[in-house]
């Protein structure tokens, strides 16, 4: 698996650093995997329900062993953040969440500062085209990214973001995560 390193976005003397951009370069056939296992997910596999808003849960989460393809991304994700952090991957623990957006649904405006985290991420295992831009907000600045498949996006907890409403005609699907402190026995 190749995996290009997160890259700072495009940042000039006026504003500092909202986010940054890695990349899982050959990721196609195990998201096309994720994809499968997840759409044909039986509803007992979700172990909890968070954030109804719009209509819709925006965070589901699932047993691990019901996806067990989602260990890479985890994996790949957890190195990142360790990186970015400047921290070693065992004093780092992982909360995921997937995100299912059906045609229609946007994400709301919200933070993921609710309790340690400190780094938050996403990772994008199905992208239709016209099914919404990742938008990070830091006061008036607003900065929309247009992710793709195998598009890592990490940022702080505490940056309020929102996704735009999925314009396309199939779902989009992605995987949320948050980075805290592991906790010592």
């Amino acid at each position: 698996m190749i995996f290009s390193p997160p890259t700072k976005n495009p940042e000039n003397n006026l504003h500092s650093v909202l986010y940054k951009i890695g990349e899982c370069q050959d990721c196609d056939a195990l998201n096309a995997t994720r994809r499968a296992r997840i759409e044909l997910l039986p509803q007992k596999d979700i172990v909890r329900r968070h954030h109804y808003l719009g209509g819709r849960y925006e965070n589901l989460y699932v047993a691990f062993e019901s996806i067990p393809e989602i260990r890479v991304i985890l994996d790949l994700a957890t190195a990142q953040a360790a990186h970015i952090l400047i921290r070693p991957k065992k004093d780092l623990r992982v909360g995921w969440w997937l995100n299912i957006m059906c045609p229609g649904d946007i994400t709301f405006v919200h933070t993921h500062d609710e309790e340690d985290e400190i780094l938050s991420g996403v990772y994008y295992i199905d992208v239709p085209p016209d099914s919404g831009k990742l938008v990070l907000i830091d006061g008036e600045r607003r900065e929309e990214i247009c992710p793709r498949a195998g598009m890592f996006i990490f940022f702080a907890p505490e940056i309020p973001h929102e996704v735009t409403r999925n314009e396309s005609g199939r779902s989009r699907i992605s995987v949320g995560f948050n980075f805290g402190p592991a906790t010592t026995p």
